[in-house]
């Protein structure tokens, strides 16, 4: 690979693949209180994030399916489920065999991530909004824990 290369790999398109949610025991008239007081505690919802890459050899292109999976507000009983998948069409600067494995290691567990984030936090932030439930603004990406936690040195 050429040394002068920043990256190998470049975020060309970004798409809401699939979202799936569900709400649990609401009743359909329920008032909330969104943007209620702030000296009100929300408890933090249960949040599991999986990554998945799709190689397209062929053509120098990576999918990469960065899927979020929230229970909340309270995870313990659960108003609501939301499983978002945002994809992500990246584009390759050399040929997919020649980057290599250490790359694509890096690329999977905090590039691809941080670029694809903020695309997650908006649909999660619109949904959840549009359902009317109290779920803090998922937070941003500090990319040095990311890598830490990528590289199992700090706990998640």
């Amino acid at each position: 690979m050429d040394e002068n290369l920043l990256y190998p790999l470049q975020l060309l398109d970004v798409r809401l693949y699939e979202a799936d949610i569900e709400r649990i025991d609401a009743e359909p008239d329920q008032e909330s209180d969104v943007g209620g007081p702030a000296e009100e505690q929300v408890p933090a919802p249960r949040l599991t994030v999986h990554v998945g890459i799709q190689r397209h050899d062929e053509t120098r292109r990576a999918s990469v399916f960065l899927t979020t999976e929230i229970e909340g507000p309270d995870p313990e009983a659960p108003d609501f489920r939301l499983s978002v998948t945002i994809e992500g069409l990246f584009d390759a600067l050399v040929d997919l065999v020649e980057i290599d494995s250490s790359v694509w290691q890096e690329f999977e567990d905090t590039s691809s991530v941080s670029l694809l984030w903020p695309y997650v936090r908006e649909v999660v932030h619109s949904f959840t909004r549009r359902m009317r439930v109290d779920v803090p603004v998922l937070p941003t990406l500090n990319q040095l824990t990311l890598q830490r936690v990528a590289a199992g040195e700090h706990e998640a």
